[in-house]
Formats: C-alpha cells, structure tokens, sequence
C-alpha cells in the first residue's frame, strides 16, 4: 500500500454536489485502500451490496434517496459498519436525525481535510479492533475444531476393541486385521520401540535361562 494511504480502509463516498465530490474522492484516494463514489443515496446503497465497504462517508441532503435513508437501510443489513455524515446543518433536529439512524461520526461542511482525516481515524480505530476480534475469533475456533479432532481420534481408542486372542491382531471399523501396533499408530499419536519380555525371553529362549 502506498505510504500516503494511512488507512487500510475501504470506503463508499456518497455526494451529490459534483465540486465537493470530486474534490473529496481525490482526498481520499490518497488515503485509504479503496474508494467507491455514488452521487445518491440509491447508488449508494447499491455499491454497498454490491462491495460490502467497511466505512460510508456520505452526504444527508440528496435527490432520489437521501443520506439518512440510506444510513438506515445499510444499519439493517450490516449494523457494524462505520458511518460518518457530511453536512452544512448543525441544528439539533439534524443531528437527532443523525443519531437515529446511527451515525458514528459527523464533518461539517465545507469539509475540512484535518476533521475529516480526524474522523477517518477514529472510524479505523474501531474497524481495525473488530478485525482483531474477527481474527482472535477465527483462531479460537480452529483451535476448538483441532481439539475436538484429536479427542475424537483418542476417543477411537477407547471402548471395546475386537482383538484375537491369538495374533493379538486388531480389527478395525472397516472389518481388517491389522497389527496392534499398526492400528494404534494410524489412531493415536504413540509411537513404539520393540523389546521382548522377561516371559517371552524365557519362552524362546529357554537356553539362556537355564545357565
């Protein structure tokens, strides 16, 4: 990634004023890993189905569909995304409406550039914990999923095993003799070193114990 884009992002721009939309995309391309542009909330909202951006940057007051509306519809789909609004209206009744929709963050307009790069990095901030705990929660259920497979495998080596009271071979669950030593090995972790018994030393060789 270059090293001008501080922010390992991928972001939707929403804005409908060409001037401030395209001055905006040149900043952020400079600065994030991935930008996506629509003019209204309805392309919005179709880029972000479409891409799945981990962070919407969008205007509130827009033709077709505004802002808020479509903050609303993204929340429902995907609650944990970030979202910061870009608006010329401070008033209460605008930032209640903001808050509704569950805005995370808001940049006055004219935007300007340390705010904005400001509320990028706060918005990073709390992306790049949820990977974290994405990540720590994808490891612990490969960890469980390895644990719960070799319990299982230690588990074939309990219970009742049919073994011949000759050869001492083992059967397995398919029905084939194998040696004890064999079936263990494909079942367990154990290896074995081969040693013969004092019994079985006496029983084959008989010579050596009578010296």
């Amino acid at each position: 990634m270059d090293d001008q884009k501080a922010f390992d992002l991928s972001v939707l721009y929403v804005e409908d004023e060409h001037a401030t939309r395209d001055e905006i995309t040149v900043f952020l391309k400079r600065r994030v890993r991935e930008v996506l542009v629509a003019r209204n909330g309805e392309e919005g909202l179709s880029l972000f189905r479409e891409h799945r951006p981990e962070l919407v940057i969008t205007d509130i007051r827009m033709p077709v569909m505004d802002g808020l509306e479509m903050a609303r519809a993204i929340r429902r789909s995907q609650p944990d995304v970030q979202i910061i609004v870009t608006t010329a209206h401070s008033d209460s009744s605008y930032l209640m409406s903001a808050i509704d929709a569950g805005i995370d963050r808001y940049v006055l307009k004219p935007v300007d550039a340390e705010k904005l790069s400001a509320a990028l990095e706060k918005c990073g901030e709390v992306i790049e914990f949820r990977r974290s705990a994405r990540r720590y929660q994808d490891e612990r259920e490969q960890l469980i999923g390895d644990l719960q497979a070799a319990l299982a495998k230690v588990k074939q080596l309990t219970g009742y095993l049919p073994i011949c009271a000759s050869c001492k071979k083992i059967r397995d669950d398919r029905g084939y003799w194998q040696q004890i030593e064999e079936y263990i090995g494909e079942h367990s972790e154990a290896e074995f070193s081969h040693a013969i018994c004092p019994d079985c030393a006496r029983r084959l060789y008989p010579e050596y114990y009578k010296k």
